[in-house]
């Protein structure tokens, strides 16, 4: 552990094997700014230090000294330079010999023979670099350092650049394009082939056929039999779901128990509207107590563009105008709502809202913006595409529902009713306006 007063954070025990992550990049970073042996940084991490050894030493970097202006502010950095007596290497004159050693001359690393740079020690010794060196900022010398973003970006960029191309030599790959090719262009299944020169045939059945389907050989899949006429299977991608220990505080029963405690807190409910699958979504918003609702247009289903919606609602009116609407979220289990801290959590850490989960099939608990995507589905109808939507046009679809006139609110409308206890100028901000009753338009020729 770190420490008192270093303020390191233990994390969780690294499994055997595993590979360094960012955050144990930060801790190294950080442990050689504090002084830190490797093995107190390795116990921290929970590896070795010969791990941390090597990833400063693979990962470091060379900053060169900084160039001052003018020759005559050149460090002489010469290995040789404190044992050196030479004298007069320019010969700028004959019989003229000059009274300043060579060494204290800005031409003598340019015109000695026997020049040689100094390097520091450190470059070879450990820490091997120079992050907390007390000696830094009046060192003229180049400095090796280890910064953790530049480290895992090198590590990502190795780890992609490994994957790429294919486990085999060209000269290989033109033996095996000469065994296989011609032998496919006769009709031979792959099967057949490879039972046949199995010990010829440096790779599996599957490598062939994704080699074929690469074009590495001359031969492609529409000289097989049955390759073009099969669909390209596609992997079903997991969506993650409500970890059930997240959930611990979050659940329908927490929701009710809080509301029960504190009445008359205001309730947000949450969800996303899905146009075409894979394609764009809506993800909206709507306050029971005027059916005023938001919607924001998101490229997918991941959970990273509903929380940036959140924060961009946040970075608009302000952290204390968005606890004033957004106490409370209630919303569904889908994936893109599986971590509550992130949406609780505002943008400089100050906790913000509340989020509480419906239970599993049971809609009704938000009916009220389920029943207000009717009025989406009038301008967008189901199985439309949201791809060639803009947030503008978007926005102006939300004027026009929060416009129409609702007859559980005795024919007020939503914008109207909200005006009389949000505030104005949020409203404005987050883009609401009003639309004159008889200009309201609820078609899909409304956008185009």
């Amino acid at each position: 552990m770190y420490p008192p007063g270093i303020g390191g954070k233990m994390p969780e025990k690294r499994k055997k094997g595993q590979h360094l992550t960012w955050e144990n990049r930060q801790e190294i970073q950080l442990g050689l700014k504090n002084h830190l042996s490797f093995a107190a940084i390795a116990d921290v991490i929970g590896c070795s230090p010969d791990t941390i050894s090597k990833e400063i030493r693979k990962h470091r970097y060379f900053k060169e000294r900084t160039k001052l202006a003018g020759n005559y502010n050149r460090v002489n950095d010469c290995k040789y330079k404190e044992k050196c007596k030479k004298r007069n290497l320019c010969n700028k004159k004959k019989g003229y010999h000059c009274r300043i050693q060579c060494k204290k001359c800005y031409k003598c690393m340019d015109l000695c023979d026997a020049y040689k740079p100094h390097s520091c020690p450190i470059e070879h010794k450990a820490p091997y670099v120079c992050n907390a060196c007390e000696k830094s900022s009046t060192c003229r010398y180049g400095k090796y350092l280890y910064n953790a973003n530049c480290a895992h970006h090198e590590y990502l960029e190795t780890l992609k650049s490994s994957r790429e191309g294919i486990d085999i030599t060209k000269a290989e790959l033109i033996e095996l394009d000469e065994l296989i090719s011609p032998l496919i262009k006769m009709g031979q299944p792959i099967a057949h082939i490879y039972e046949n020169h199995k010990e010829e045939i440096p790779c599996s059945m599957r490598t062939v056929y994704e080699y074929i389907d690469k074009c590495y050989l001359s031969a492609r899949n529409i000289d097989m039999h049955r390759t073009v006429r099969y669909k390209k299977r596609t992997k079903q991608e997991k969506t993650p779901k409500v970890s059930s220990r997240k959930k611990l505080g979050h659940r329908h029963n927490d929701f009710l128990k809080y509301i029960e405690e504190n009445p008359g807190t205001r309730i947000v409910q949450m969800d996303t509207v899905e146009g075409v699958k894979g394609g764009k979504l809506l993800q909206t918003f709507l306050w029971p107590e005027n059916n005023l609702m938001l919607a924001f247009l998101i490229d997918s289903k991941e959970m990273s563009n509903t929380v940036r919606v959140i924060d961009y609602i946040e970075e608009t009116i302000g952290i204390e105008e968005f606890k004033e609407l957004f106490p409370i979220i209630l919303t569904d289990n889908g994936s893109e709502f599986a971590d509550p801290e992130k949406f609780e959590k505002g943008i400089n850490g100050e906790k913000r809202t509340r989020l509480y989960y419906c239970e599993a099939r049971h809609s009704e608990q938000k009916g009220e913006l389920e029943k207000n995507h009717e009025y989406i589905r009038y301008v967008l109808p189901k199985k439309t595409s949201f791809d060639e939507l803009t947030q503008e046009k978007v926005q102006l679809m939300v004027n026009h529902i929060n416009s129409t006139s609702r007859p559980k609110f005795n024919g007020e409308t939503p914008i109207n009713k909200a005006l009389k206890s949000f505030d104005k100028n949020a409203m404005e901000k987050l883009g609401l306006e009003i639309i004159l009753p008889d200009e309201i338009h609820l078609k899909p020729d409304l956008l185009m």
